[in-house]
């Protein structure tokens, strides 16, 4: 939603030193032989060229939308049911009433909880003169009076796009002392129920004086929002552009502007991956057979926009990827009689983290393993040697949000040695989330007596990183 736009992790120097190489050969090498894309016009309800939709989400059986006469007045929230591969009539929320304005609805991810926007009366009989978020409950077969929440999150100011995602809120506000005139916003509940004081995301997120409609793919890896920056565009200073980024732990990759036919010269907002990964859907004010200015409902395929852009979309995940690949090794290396660095490793491992160390023993082979936090506890200790960890050759299989990688090491005790002391075949397996690239699981096993010597991209000594 966007009212009157004319009145109205910090990232590692290392990752950014790839990303550019990754996003230009990469990025611009899967754009070329893409196909095109498809844009399909949706249909929520009856047509009125008087009226507007926007703000549809698909959950699953589920759809909220909002509908609105020009310039977002007379606001309604309406939620849609598919019965039998059918979408049946969509229906007021039974909640709504014509004195106040609800917009911007927003189901959470278990189809309980409907957050929104709306002006409706706390006390007394007058609109609030602002939107605030509020939310209603589905319990026993029907929704809740609407509740609107803590001071944490509101302001004197317009709040749009509320998303909620467990304990995490986003919004957008026009309140003062923000990054810009729109800004998007994070406030977390509590352990009490209440919610953290709202602060204002980082760039890339909040660059240019209006960005919101923030919004989380189903599977949590990439963010979606619209925003007015206006590098590389023709665009007026009042419209709006969808644009795309990688979520890593607590910070974000680049923006990328979507391409055409996605963006146009009009407005483009309120986007949402449907919850079956298919769609992307977003309202637009292109032209079409409503009135000049109104939005209208739009989709193409989630699968198909990936694929168009290719490398890129995964760049800084991926860079983030081969950074903590090189950490792993670094921080398990040391000089002689210090340990190695637990700080820097500690961060790499998941929780669950297991560690699997091979070698010969008796002729025979034994194995020993560790959880995260005994390896940790171990590799604290210092050592009388120094343990010189040199990668020469790494091998890298990535699925989405899983990653596979096969290693070899050499292990020296004095830096200029021109033999390793021993060599290391590992693998390794990594998941991206909460807390960016970390160590699900790491086997390493000494190189055997007789074997043919593992492969090496690089020489003897010198290392990948």
């Amino acid at each position: 939603m966007k009212v009157n736009l004319r009145a109205l992790y910090r990232p590692q120097s290392l990752i950014q030193l790839c990303l550019a190489s990754a996003s230009l050969l990469l990025g611009l090498n899967g754009l070329a032989g893409a196909a095109e894309l498809q844009i399909e016009a949706m249909s929520v309800g009856p047509k009125d060229a008087t009226q507007q939709s926007y703000n549809l989400q698909e959950l699953r059986e589920l759809r909220v939308f909002a509908r609105s006469a020009a310039g977002f007045k007379q606001s309604q929230v309406f939620w849609q049911r598919r019965v039998d591969g059918q979408w049946l009539a969509a229906e007021a929320l039974p909640f709504s009433d014509p004195r106040w304005r609800d917009s911007d609805p927003h189901l959470s991810r278990d189809g309980k909880t409907l957050t929104f926007v709306s002006d409706r009366l706390v006390t007394g009989d007058q609109p609030l003169g602002q939107l605030d978020i509020f939310e209603s409950k589905w319990a026993m077969g029907q929704w809740s009076q609407p509740q609107r929440l803590s001071e944490a999150v509101q302001s004197r100011a317009y709040e749009l796009g509320p998303e909620r995602y467990a304990d995490e809120l986003y919004f957008a506000s026009y309140r003062k002392g923000g990054p810009g005139k729109l800004s998007v916003y994070l406030s977390e509940r509590l352990a009490s129920g209440e919610h953290s004081p709202a602060l204002a995301l980082p760039a890339p997120i909040n660059i240019g004086p209006s960005n919101s409609d923030f919004t989380l793919s189903p599977d949590g890896r990439y963010v979606l929002w619209w925003s007015d920056r206006q590098e590389e565009s023709t665009k007026l200073a009042n419209e709006g552009d969808l644009f795309i980024a990688e979520r890593l732990g607590a910070g974000f990759g680049p923006a990328i502007r979507l391409p055409a036919p996605i963006n146009t010269a009009s407005f483009e907002f309120t986007p949402s991956v449907s919850s079956d990964g298919r769609w992307l859907m977003f309202a637009s004010t292109r032209p079409g057979p409503h009135s000049a200015g109104l939005s209208q409902l739009y989709r193409v395929s989630w699968p198909d926009l990936l694929s168009k852009l290719g490398p890129q979309i995964e760049a800084a995940s991926q860079a983030q990827l081969e950074q903590r690949l090189s950490q792993l090794w670094q921080g398990i290396g040391h000089a002689a009689g210090a340990a190695s660095d637990i700080e820097l490793l500690r961060p790499l491992l998941h929780p669950q983290a297991r560690i699997w160390g091979q070698g010969l023993r008796s002729a025979s082979l034994h194995l020993n393993s560790w959880s995260g936090s005994e390896f940790l506890d171990m590799m604290k200790a210092p050592s009388p040697d120094a343990l010189l960890e040199c990668e020469v050759h790494r091998e890298l299989r990535r699925y989405g949000a899983h990653a596979q990688v096969y290693s070899v090491v050499e292990s020296r005790r004095r830096a200029h040695q021109a033999q390793p002391d021993y060599t290391g075949v590992n693998s390794s397996q990594w998941q991206l989330g909460a807390q960016g690239w970390q160590l699900l699981s790491l086997h390493y096993a000494l190189a055997l007596p007789g074997q043919v010597p593992p492969e090496k991209s690089s020489l003897s000594g010198q290392c990948m990183s």
